[in-house]
């Protein structure tokens, strides 16, 4: 199963440049546009988070239109920058129904996909910072219980369940209910394919109890990697990406990360 992850799209409203500087919609037709070029084809398209800027109805209409023009299926999480009853009006098949404000959390299985796809809502309402309580740990662990070593289950999320080293990114990570999670994939460990994430615009990989866990970068912006303790937070625009990953039951997950801008070649040797 070949799965894509895009992240942290930060579509804006209408031609507003975010910070001054960042064209997101440009970025995104980008994206849509490699996406689309993509041979062989993606099975699954993955989002997590931060698909808007301010969560506008404007803003997620805009992009629920890109996504669909693809013709791929796709799944979406929230990001701190997103809010979860404008995501229910603008996915409403997503996941059953629920209050407005509820997580956005969501587990999918299909006969012809070899993995069961858990999502998991990872935000604070307008807050940057993550959080796992009880109530979501308990769901999870239900959700992750019906999978197996023959159908493991493959997570994810916008905050990164791990310390990056990028200071400012890290203050606002998961401060309630890491150990807990943590916990529990180590638990689940053999039912587990891989964590899928975002939320620090870079490509960064670490491990739980064996379980992969991927840090895809965002399809706009980079956050400045600076590993000083006081480092200030920063952006930059190095090149965007898309994350591709393999499934294969013989060999579990491999990873492969796309730029968005083309290069020249290729070239044959010889």
């Amino acid at each position: 199963m070949l799965i894509a992850q895009i992240t942290d799209l930060h579509v804006t409203r209408g031609a507003e440049l975010l910070a001054g500087r960042v064209d997101t919609h440009a970025a995104f037709s980008r994206c849509l546009e490699r996406l689309a070029s993509l041979d062989p084809r993606p099975d699954l398209l993955l989002v997590t988070g931060d698909l808007t800027e301010t969560a506008t109805d404007g803003e997620y209409a805009y992009l629920k239109a890109g996504l669909d023009r693809l013709g791929l299926p796709y799944l979406v999480v929230p990001g701190n920058h997103d809010d979860r009853a404008a995501m229910r009006r603008a996915f409403p098949d997503m996941l059953p129904a629920a209050a407005a404000d509820a997580p956005f959390c969501h587990a999918t299985t299909r006969d012809d996909w070899p993995l069961r796809l858990i999502g998991i809502d990872s935000i604070v309402p307008r807050r940057s910072e993550g959080a796992l309580d009880a109530a979501r740990l308990a769901w999870l662990e239900t959700e992750v219980a019906k999978a197996s070593p023959e159908q493991p289950a493959l997570l994810f999320m916008h905050h990164p369940p791990f310390r990056t080293g990028i200071a400012p990114m890290d203050a606002c990570g998961v401060l309630e209910g890491l150990e807990a999670f943590r916990a529990l994939i180590t638990r689940h460990a053999p039912r587990i394919a891989g964590i899928l994430c975002g939320h620090v615009h870079r490509v960064i990989h670490a491990s739980i109890a064996g379980v992969p866990v991927l840090l895809a970068p965002s399809s706009a912006h980079q956050i400045e990697l600076d590993l000083r303790e006081n480092a200030p937070l920063g952006f930059c625009f190095e090149p965007s990406k898309i994350a591709l990953h393999d499934w294969r039951p013989d060999q579990g997950l491999v990873s492969n990360y796309v730029y968005v801008e083309r290069f020249p070649g290729p070239y044959p040797f010889g």
